[in-house]
């Protein structure tokens, strides 16, 4: 595609302003020029030479030789300015760098903030530089002090390079409060050995993954290191921080919220909310295009999530109000799970009147709070498999409306390995199972999640 006619003045002037930078009597060619200035380093070679206008006035170029020549005085300057052709020689000349060894900063085109230690700006990850921040390595007192806030909400993932490691930075503190849109971080083990870390991943609430190889929390402070970061999931056991983690769960293994890329344990599924009122929980990360998709975002399967702010209905306002969810089904391909948790999922969505395909699903662990304070009046888990089950604390608390739970005759939950205070708590005396038990305040355990029966009362009606 041409961009129309372009004066040959302007193709002189932007080579002569290379040459010049550069300190050469190179000839260029229009397509060797992105090149020539993306090699530009603050060397001068001592030979410019500049070369006269041509008697050729005009001519005809690919509108990519310009669009290549401004992408690499961007990823020289770090400026995201638009350049016509005609500012282009003046923004070579301009050009300064930034040279010797800091520790920086640099957003990249496709969204990722790199982080390294180099002798000049220059990018270990690869894609055009838009922006450079140079790093204060002694720390900040504050998110809004760190030279990046302004573009906090374009990172959408972090890259810490190696070159981090030898720095022996130690202050953290704020370094990535508030990344809304950051869904992950890679290379954190570059950062082991730091000893101060407030508030660092501070409302970061699209963080699934903070990779590391390894790492080292000793003598790591951290006061609410984690909070907010609802959708953080190790990698180890699926363990979720609270909102007032700190320091001490900043690790691999059990507990701790970090992955290493070798060994992550983390299956995940999708859920989709559409504008109808239903969720679909699938292994499918495609939504149905026929159907108007209100939010859609993944979740953990083994993550042992502790609150809201996980699922696509988690809003407080506006379309994704949990409110608005009014029912929910698990996809048949549901069943390729073969460990669940489905902590606090339908937490507090007080319109979900209809829940269908629990029978699809196999090997749930924990249904801690997973319908508590639903609309349901009844609930089938015929198909459902309970002998996996460890955890049925709070499951159907405050389910008021709930009238009939509908299970297999052969449904029986593990005889050891249990545990679930409180599962029936605040629910009403329309619940009553199969063999006429009514619900009752002082039978609010799990071990009701059974049969009703003459010999084994229960709040599960067999059919």
């Amino acid at each position: 595609m041409a961009v129309g006619t372009i004066s040959t003045r302007i193709l002189t002037d932007i080579a002569n302003a290379i040459r010049y930078k550069a300190g050469v009597a190179t000839l260029y060619k229009p397509g060797q020029m992105a090149a020539a200035v993306t090699a530009l380093d603050g060397t001068d070679a001592g030979q410019y030479q500049a070369q006269p206008y041509m008697t050729l006035e005009s001519g005809i170029l690919s509108e990519h030789v310009f669009e290549d020549i401004a992408d690499a005085i961007r990823g020289q300057n770090g400026l995201s300015t638009q350049y016509q052709p005609g500012d282009m020689a003046a923004a070579i000349l301009a050009l300064e760098w930034d040279v010797g060894y800091k520790v920086r900063a640099l957003l990249l085109a496709d969204g990722t903030l790199e982080f390294n230690y180099y002798d000049r700006r220059r990018t270990v990850y690869g894609g055009t530089i838009q922006q450079v921040f140079e790093v204060d390595v002694n720390g900040y007192s504050s998110a809004s002090a760190q030279s990046w806030d302004s573009i906090k909400l374009l990172v959408k993932r972090v890259y810490i390079d190696s070159s981090i490691a030898g720095v022996g930075i130690t202050n953290c503190n704020f370094w990535f409060n508030a990344f809304a849109n950051c869904t992950e971080v890679r290379g954190f083990e570059n950062l082991s050995g730091m000893t101060s870390a407030n508030q660092m991943f501070t409302s970061c609430g699209s963080l699934e993954t903070i990779y590391a190889t390894s790492f080292s929390n000793t003598g790591l402070s951290g006061s609410l290191m984690f909070n907010s970061c609802n959708r953080l999931v190790g990698g180890t056991d699926g363990f979720v921080p609270s909102t007032t983690s700190g320091a001490s769960v900043c690790k691999l293994g059990s507990g701790g919220v970090l992955t290493d890329p070798n060994n992550d344990n983390r299956t995940w599924f999708w859920a989709h909310y559409y504008a109808d009122g239903e969720g679909v929980l699938t292994a499918t990360s495609a939504p149905d295009a026929t159907r108007e998709l209100v939010a859609s975002n993944r979740i953990c399967a083994i993550g042992k999530y502790v609150g809201l702010g996980f699922t696509p209905w988690t809003g407080t306002t506006g379309p994704t109000h949990r409110q608005h969810l009014t029912s929910m089904t698990f996809a048949a391909d549901m069943a390729t799970f073969s460990y669940l948790n489905l902590i606090y999922l339908f937490y507090t969505r007080t319109n979900l009147a209809s829940v269908s395909g629990l029978g699809n699903l196999r090997g749930v662990r924990s249904m801690r709070y997973t319908f508590s304070s639903c609309a349901f009046t009844t609930i089938d888990f015929r198909g459902f498999d309970p002998s996996h089950l460890t955890d049925l604390f709070y499951t159907f608390s405050g389910c008021s409306h709930l009238t009939t739970i509908y299970a297999d005759s052969t449904w029986a939950l593990p005889l050891s390995g249990i545990s679930g205070s409180q599962c029936f708590y605040s629910c009403s005396t329309s619940l009553v199972g199969g063999n006429g038990t009514v619900w009752a305040s002082s039978k609010t355990g799990y071990t009701y999640f059974r049969i009703d029966t003459a010999s084994t009362p229960g709040y599960v009606t067999a059919a």
